[in-house]
């Protein structure tokens, strides 16, 4: 993963430019996030690639999270000093993200996490991550939750950096929850 430019690239506001100015963004749209992605991979595809998904998988967060945790872990995105990543995809069902295996089980104010990830970009470096989990293993789409779970919380563990023939600077890797607690605010 190429921290130091990452790192620039945060500095010089590049990343998370459609978040809005409280949380560090430019306040610009989707549009000029994708112009800023195609100019850094115009010049090198795998280092573009880790820049623009340095911010992956926050877009839940912004769009559907609590005032807390948004000021708690934007504006740490956005100014390139925290990494985040998008634990979706399951062994066995690839994208098909309606299709988990991963339970999340309410335990007085927590919910218990369980089940294994692949595929992950930024699994190995993200500082957290978005997980998908199913708190209704009975039903495909409706018992779907996205939680806030930090990389270094108990239970949680990250396998071997998958080998690939291009985009090596984009960290990508599988990732195990064994009775990980998370807070309900999360």
């Amino acid at each position: 993963f190429p921290t130091k430019i990452w790192e620039k690239a945060g500095e010089l506001g590049f990343i998370g430019v459609h978040y809005p100015e409280e949380y560090s963004g430019q306040g610009l749209g989707v549009l000029e996030n994708i112009i800023i992605a195609d100019a850094f991979c115009a010049q090198d595809s795998s280092i573009g690639s880790a820049v623009v998904l340095a911010s992956f998988a926050s877009e839940c967060l912004l769009r559907f999270g609590s005032e807390e945790l948004k000021q708690k872990y934007l504006p740490a995105v956005a100014e390139g000093k925290m990494l985040s990543s998008g634990a979706f995809t399951e062994p066995g069902h690839g994208s098909d993200i309606t299709s988990l295996d991963t339970t999340a089980v309410r335990e007085g104010d927590e919910w218990v996490i369980n089940g294994e990830k692949a595929w992950i970009t930024n699994g190995g470096v993200a500082d957290y991550m978005t997980v998908f989990a199913t708190v209704d293993p009975a039903s495909k789409h409706a018992g779907i939750c996205a939680f806030l779970v930090e990389k270094d919380w108990q239970g949680v563990s990250v396998g071997r950096p998958i080998p690939k023939m291009g985009q090596r600077c984009s960290n990508t890797v599988g990732l195990n929850f064994k009775d990980v607690r998370v807070p309900s605010e999360n």
